[in-house]
């Protein structure tokens, strides 16, 4: 059996701390997350979780980091496809539903901390170069514009009208598991489509 080394042993454990660290933040927020909580969530005692983030800041960022980074550069991809605009559409809101449903935590919490400190929150974004994601969004919906692709739309309304209608079934789950549907998944999942076709109506000429 081949011998772990010491190296893989240590990202492995930085692997579990994010992972812990991601799911005790979803749940709690920035707030009311301490580093115990986090050492206990990852099994590991707190000099070990210091031996690699010493702050909470620091490991706060690299949870929204991790997340930026296992998700944006998909939706990149995605939007510079040389697939029909139609099909990227349904491509890009596939991504972002299951991304939400597999972390369904993440639209409260960013709205959540957004509020609670934004100069924060931005700071960490110009860290960890979410916002140059941003930019390249924006550059692709532009290029886009420029070549007759699609209508020509403000970036930040095509930016939040998507978004938007993404995250409102997730901050709203309480109510809509009550009214609409206990079948949360089935729920979002019937909703899709019509998000889909919102962007289409917003984009395609």
């Amino acid at each position: 059996m081949p011998k772990i080394s010491q190296m893989d042993k240590s990202r492995d454990t930085e692997r579990r701390i994010l992972e812990a660290a991601t799911s005790v933040f979803l749940e709690n927020g920035y707030v009311l997350t301490n580093m115990s909580m986090i050492a206990q969530a990852a099994g590991i005692n707190r000099p070990a979780l210091y031996y690699y983030y010493r702050e909470k800041d620091k490991i706060f960022g690299a949870v929204v980091g991790s997340i930026v980074r296992d998700f944006f550069p998909s939706v990149i991809d995605i939007l510079r496809s040389d697939a029909p605009l139609s099909n990227r559409i349904d491509a890009l809101t596939e991504a972002y539903f299951s991304q939400m449903l597999s972390h369904p935590g993440l639209p409260l919490f960013i709205v959540r901390e957004v509020n609670r400190d934004a100069d924060f929150m931005y700071q960490i974004a110009q860290e960890e170069k979410i916002t140059d994601y941003v930019l390249v969004l924006k550059c692709i919906l532009e290029d886009e514009i420029r070549e007759g692709h699609i209508k020509p739309q403000p970036p930040q309304v095509v930016l939040m009208t998507f978004l938007s209608q993404v995250m409102v079934p997730f901050l709203a789950r309480p109510i809509a598991e009550k009214v609409f549907n206990p079948d949360f998944e089935g729920f979002v999942r019937s909703w899709q489509p019509y998000v889909a076709n919102s962007l289409k109506h917003l984009l395609l000429p």
